[in-house]
């Protein structure tokens, strides 16, 4: 194996461009949320809590970034027994409610994106559509 790999990375005008679409989309379902975006080290890109969404909102939409990019797969995936167990692995920051998801590209896990505020549903809606915005298919 090489001692070093090219590799993908989020930029900031990609995590712009997501934060965009995830409120567009969120104004058209009629709905207030939070919004983050972490890279593959589940640092924090962007972040915004719309005008009338939830305070708790912010904190919740974190983790589902984090565990999105951390795990490589949409959040509200564990079982009770697994939720507890990460939870303490990952120092607080799992989640295991929905409207996260990880960003990838040809496999790899650059980075996660999370919604936070409404339901489910329409935090998953508002993900989907902030991963969509970088048009990845």
């Amino acid at each position: 194996m090489a001692d070093i790999q090219p590799t993908h990375r989020l930029t900031h005008e990609a995590a712009l461009k997501m934060m965009a679409a995830g409120v567009a989309k969120a104004e058209e379902i009629g709905c207030k949320v939070s919004i983050a975006v972490v890279d593959q080290s589940c640092q924090m890109l962007a972040f915004i809590r719309m005008d009338g969404a939830r305070f708790f909102s912010g904190r919740a939409t974190l983790k589902k970034a984090i565990t999105a990019a951390s795990q490589h797969v949409a959040t509200g995936y564990a079982s009770a027994e697994e939720t507890v167990s990460l939870q303490i692995r990952m120092d607080g920051d799992f989640t295991n409610v929905p409207g996260g998801l990880p960003v990838m590209v040809r496999g790899d896990t650059i980075g996660g994106v999370g919604a936070g505020g409404a339901t489910k549903e329409q935090d998953l809606v508002v993900a989907q559509a902030a991963l969509a915005a970088l048009d990845l298919s």
